[in-house]
């Protein structure tokens, strides 16, 4: 019997120290401990990779180089944008009003470059054409997915006929100068020349 009331006061001693509040539990010396800060560090690095990410992109030299030797031209950078001028030096234009009209005068393709943060880029530009030339430069922009923005006449009563064609596009490098070099295969000097053999 007196075993039994032991056990009993045994027992219940035991359930009044884990019922007692503030009190650690044994074997476990994280109880009552206070919770760590929070861990800023990683979160901070993480955001580092997308500043750099943001930074913009500047004008390869070695692609404004490609498309000044793929067009035969010579280009220059004025702020973000590189802008390439191709006079038609191989015109002989004249009208009523003025006569001889020189090439100076603004008789030029001009296409404008820059790049995109992402590393893209784009061109906007305008082709100074022959009437004849307008229809065949006109298919191999849209072939080369760029938009046309506009057609239409340059001047009033010259000879020969003019034709602007303005145009937008993107992409990246190599593809805007194959698109560029096809439509001048069909400008000027370029459109007596053999069709280049497709391998």
């Amino acid at each position: 019997m007196r075993i039994v009331i032991r056990l009993a006061c045994i027992l219940g001693l035991f359930l009044l120290l884990c019922l007692l509040p503030g009190k650690s539990r044994a074997g476990d010396p994280a109880a009552g401990k206070p919770a760590d800060p929070p861990n800023t560090a990683n979160k901070t690095a993480d955001k580092a990779p997308a500043a750099d990410e943001e930074q913009p992109k500047k004008l390869d030299p070695a692609h404004t180089k490609a498309l000044n030797e793929a067009l035969g031209g010579t280009g220059v950078i004025n702020g973000k944008v590189f802008t390439l001028t191709l006079p038609r030096t191989d015109l002989d234009l004249h009208n009523l009003d003025f006569g001889d009209i020189p090439i100076e005068a603004g008789i030029a393709t001009t296409l404008h470059v820059w790049r995109c943060n992402c590393g893209k880029y784009y061109i906007i530009g305008s082709f100074c054409l022959a009437d004849f030339e307008s229809n065949d430069v006109l298919d191999s922009l849209m072939k080369g997915n760029m938009k046309v923005a506009s057609v239409g006449p340059m001047l009033m009563e010259e000879k020969p006929r003019l034709t602007i064609i303005r145009f937008q596009g993107e992409g990246d490098m190599p593809a805007i100068i194959k698109v560029m070099k096809e439509c001048y295969r069909w400008i000027g000097e370029n459109r007596s020349k053999p069709n280049p053999i497709e391998k």
